[in-house]
């Protein structure tokens, strides 16, 4: 997991994964407001994302997921959002399993995790197989705008 402010990316270039940088940069010239929910390409299937409107959720409502082939880079634009995160848990077994045809499995919650709040401004970089819980309720479940960049794992080098 990588945890990181929009605005810092050009300073820590050498320190984040290019493909990051480059998702980050082409969102920047994008006024993700204005923009029609629905999937735009970066660098074809290998590199896109996601604009999203969707109703935050409660812990009972929500379910930790992992993808195999792609990382997530989790970027709440119109209100703040927890996360949930565990590391890697090759014991824990799916209890949903659509990681051929989507690239997405479900799990029961996991053994050590932890909540985080991210602010628009920042984002989170959930790699392959990390367990995470997006789309959390801080206070109140409201609607929010996100943007989640879908990274395939070639491009990071794994």
């Amino acid at each position: 997991m990588i945890l990181a402010q929009i605005a810092d990316v050009a300073a820590q270039r050498a320190v984040l994964p290019g493909a990051v940088v480059r998702a980050i940069e082409a969102l920047q010239k994008v006024d993700l407001f204005k923009i029609a929910a629905g999937r735009y390409e970066i660098e074809g299937d290998k590199l896109f994302y996601l604009v999203q409107d969707v109703e935050l959720r409660t812990f009972a409502e929500s379910r930790s997921e992992a993808h195999h082939r792609y990382a997530d880079i989790q970027i709440p634009c119109s209100t703040s959002e927890r996360y949930g995160f565990a590391m890697t848990q090759p014991k824990l077994a799916p209890i949903e399993d659509s990681l051929e045809a989507k690239d997405l499995a479900f799990f029961p919650t996991p053994a050590n995790e932890i909540f985080m709040d991210l602010a628009p401004g920042s984002f989170a970089v959930f790699l392959p197989r990390e367990l995470h819980r997006p789309c959390l309720a801080i206070k109140d479940k409201t609607m929010i705008r996100k943007v989640v960049v879908k990274v395939h794992e070639s491009l990071l080098g794994l």
